[in-house]
């Protein structure tokens, strides 16, 4: 890379850095809309480490003392990478594949996965060998059922260095069989440590055989090798940590409080009580992404009494009625109302409210607490135009709406 080019980079990363930390506290966001695309970043080799090329423009330059220090610090890397490749009870994964992970994201944890995009993490396992380094020959990881939508899986190691692409074994049953092939690579898992990596999954788009509403879990993961020592041959099931993701053709990207964070508690008719703003993606031009119905949970303290509730799209004068039973407001959403597949929505939620015995504190707040899991219904349902969904794939809560007081 020349000197220009790194300064580039450098630069790039900081504008990033940046950007990510302006994200507000109110909002949930998904992985990042290049990831559920599929699209990687473009990867520069220089040795045997790989640096993401940046592709926005350059804002401003580094000063020579950052330049001289990230200079430094890649330096001291390449020689921590140099100092382990020539050990020879750890495997040397950068000189394997040379590719790095280019999604950050390794959390675990069920969510909606776009058609045509890569996964969040699947699965996270450890190998150990208690009696001798073991080379490892292959990777085999089998599914909980056939997936159509998966095209291939991509195994890291606990660096996030590709090891490699495990591909279907159409000789065996099932369909679930994805095997690794690592004979030709120097991957060896020390004697009496652990030897980490994890797995995500490259989805097929629908027109090369991706379907909507496919669960997608891994059941199993197992490793062959044989002894550094020995030559003997080893097969070890892997013990790890598993998530569970549905597949579809769009995707609920974010979530945002689209009020302030707080405001005064007033009586009256057709008073705000929250505004939220809705984003999201699309697999594919056929595809829709539609909000079909919210339940939203209602936090109020002292004596406030709601009634005559609806809910309101911007850009319209239209309303749409919801219903109040105990702490739930729950609306159903007509088309209009809730469509993303032209860009965002901003729904703004009214009600009539009273306050009594205005000597005492009172407040409330609206919310949409519960993401909802592959089992269980949670606050948001959608569609993307063949399944209808009710879960997100979010921590709990998905976002609190604004803080009303009186």
């Amino acid at each position: 890379m020349d000197h220009l080019s790194f300064r580039r980079l450098l630069s790039a990363t900081t504008v990033t850095a940046s950007l990510l930390s302006a994200v507000p506290a109110h909002a949930w966001t998904l992985q990042s809309i290049e990831q559920m695309r599929g699209i990687t970043p473009t990867l520069v080799r220089t040795g045997s480490p790989v640096i993401s090329k940046a592709r926005s423009s350059v804002a401003s330059h580094p000063s020579r003392r950052a330049l001289r220090a990230a200079v430094a610090r890649r330096n001291r890397r390449l020689s921590s990478i140099s100092r382990s490749s020539a050990s020879s009870s750890r495997s040397s994964v950068s000189s394997v594949s040379g590719v790095r992970d280019p999604y950050p994201d390794v959390s675990l944890g069920g969510r909606i996965v776009l058609l045509g995009g890569t996964s969040p993490v699947l699965g996270s396992v450890k190998a150990f060998s208690n009696t001798e380094p073991l080379r490892a020959t292959t990777i085999t990881v089998t599914l909980d059922t056939a997936v159509h939508s998966v095209d291939q899986l991509l195994i890291y190691d606990h660096d996030a260095w590709l090891l490699g692409s495990a591909r279907l074994d159409s000789s065996v049953s099932g369909g679930k069989t994805y095997v690794l092939n690592l004979k030709t690579k120097n991957i060896v898992v020390p004697h009496r440590e652990d030897y980490s990596f994890y797995i995500r999954a490259v989805l097929k788009n629908r027109d090369a055989g991706g379907v909507s509403a496919e669960l997608l879990t891994a059941a199993s993961v197992s490793l062959e090798g044989s002894g550094v020592w020995s030559n003997r041959s080893y097969t070890q099931s892997l013990t790890g940590t598993f998530s569970t993701h549905q597949i579809a053709r769009s995707v609920i990207t974010s979530i945002m409080n689209g009020g302030p964070t707080n405001e005064p508690l007033l009586s009256g008719s057709d008073r705000e009580i929250g505004k939220f703003r809705f984003m999201g993606v699309r697999g594919d031009g056929s595809a829709d992404l539609r909000l079909t119905e919210l339940r939203f949970t209602l936090s109020q303290t002292g004596n406030v009494s709601l009634s005559n509730a609806e809910i309101i799209a911007d850009g319209s004068s239209d309303r749409s009625s919801c219903t109040i039973s105990s702490s739930t407001i729950t609306c159903p959403l007509s088309a209009s109302f809730g469509s993303l597949s032209s860009g965002p929505r901003r729904l703004t939620l009214l009600a009539d409210i009273a306050i009594s015995n205005t000597g005492n504190r009172a407040s409330l707040q609206v919310s949409l607490n519960e993401p909802g899991t592959t089992t269980s219904a949670g606050a948001i349902q959608w569609t993307d135009g063949s399944t209808t969904f009710d879960w997100v794939g979010a921590d709990a809560p998905v976002i609190r709406g604004t803080y009303y007081s009186y």
